[in-house]
């Protein structure tokens, strides 16, 4: 039974607490306090005063809260009828997808095998190793466990279980020290091989995404570092620091092409066209870009239409068309000003990348692990490749591709 209507009963199984005040009108007692709400009727719709009728007030027919209940089942009992809970719509089914579950259920085997090609061609940096030491194993296998261990979810020590599985499939020589992820992860030459990484890991969808949309945003990820506090008599609070994933995604298969990993108050505005240049350097070719007002500027939209694309990005309110300027900007101003519908239908493709964040962080986790910045931000770039992986298998599936990176390195 719906709770309101429920209580609306047991409202009115005390029938002395329920005044009439008016010919269509009552005063009904509150159930948590001391106070009364009055109900009453505009022809057949009933009203209340009560908070909780008024927050759902601007629907076009309010549900009834617990006090108009009250009043209904006790004016039905007056003319020996119940009041019964109102009849609910069916929840809608969906149709499953065999080709989504194929690729979830297979995901991980493909996955090893794509990455050991990914990373296959990355060159091995100087590194000093003590005298007598074990020598260093090449950076692309400790950034092959390095992301593993990222996808797996586990910590260095329980990874090994994984680098010992993948070992046996002949894609490790062999199976490495339980902090070769760490180590990795924690050099800070590593992030620009992860920013190509990552770029290459898009790769094999630009013909998917060709003449498609692309939608630049960021998101927050949390760390476990602490920024410095002091007593409480000071006024200072503990609090966790941020970092800020300025990133580009496909809006037809939610792949991530190109993306920055800076400081939590940087903005997005600047980064708008460095994404849109990544993307072209992807591979990628588009032909529209939607972002949200955060992006809006002059140079954001001469720039994207310099590069042969529409773009797409809400004006504010105090936006004007500016005789002088832009031509793309007073373009797109007339369009957004006398085709609203129009320019709202293509902008909606920009939640594709509010999708492809929220699985991201549900697949991978909302923070990372990592203590050293360094480490934080390779560890997010590392969390995007893995996620891109995934989406690539799923497309393995769904449209048949077979992925070769080694054929797309320049």
């Amino acid at each position: 039974m719906d709770k309101r209507l429920a209580r609306g009963k047991e409202i009115a199984s005390h029938p002395e607490t329920i005044e009439k005040i008016g010919v269509d009108e009552w005063s009904v007692p509150s159930q948590t306090g001391f106070g009364r709400y009055r109900v009453w009727f505009v022809g057949d719709l009933p009203r209340c005063s009560c908070p909780d009728y008024e927050k759902r007030a601007g629907q076009e027919v309010p549900s009834p809260c617990k006090h108009i209940y009250a009043v209904l089942d006790l004016r039905l009992r007056e003319v020996g009828q119940s009041l019964s809970a109102p009849e609910r719509k069916p929840r809608k089914q969906y149709p499953q997808h065999p080709t989504y579950t194929r690729g979830q259920t297979a995901e991980m085997r493909p996955l090893d095998s794509l990455l050991h090609d990914l990373v296959a061609d990355v060159p091995d940096l100087p590194t000093v190793t003590e005298k007598g030491g074990r020598p260093a194993i090449p950076l692309s296998d400790a950034l092959y466990c390095a992301i593993l261990k990222v996808y797996s979810g586990l910590s260095g020590r329980r990874a090994c279980g994984v680098y010992e599985n993948v070992s046996d499939r002949d894609l490790l020589e062999s199976v490495p020290s339980y902090n070769v992820a760490s180590r990795a992860l924690n050099r800070p030459e590593a992030a620009a091989i992860l920013y190509r990484l990552l770029q290459l890991s898009a790769a094999p969808l630009a013909g998917l995404e060709e003449g498609g949309a692309v939608a630049p945003d960021s998101t927050g990820v949390q760390t476990t570092s602490f920024g410095g506090w002091r007593e409480e008599k000071q006024g200072e609070k503990r609090e966790k620091k941020w970092l800020k994933v300025h990133a580009i995604v496909g809006t037809k298969t939610h792949i991530v092409i190109d993306a920055r990993v800076l400081d939590a108050n940087s903005a997005d505005s600047p980064q708008f066209v460095p994404l849109l240049r990544g993307t072209f350097e992807a591979g990628f070719r588009p032909s529209a870009a939607l972002a949200d007002k955060g992006y809006l500027s002059r140079d954001n939209y001469t720039a994207a239409t310099e590069m042969g694309l529409e773009t797409f990005i809400p004006f504010k309110s105090n936006s004007i068309e500016a005789g002088q300027g832009s031509s793309a900007w007073r373009k797109a101003y007339h369009l957004f000003q006398a085709n609203r519908e129009e320019f709202d239908r293509r902008y909606h493709l920009r939640s594709n990348v509010e999708s492809a964040f929220s699985a991201i962080k549900r697949k991978f986790g909302e923070h990372v692990r990592s203590r050293a910045t360094v480490a934080q931000v390779n560890e997010i770039l590392a969390k995007l490749i893995c996620y891109n992986l995934t989406v690539v298998v799923h497309e393995m599936f769904e449209n048949g591709i077979a992925p070769a990176f080694s054929s797309r390195r320049p």
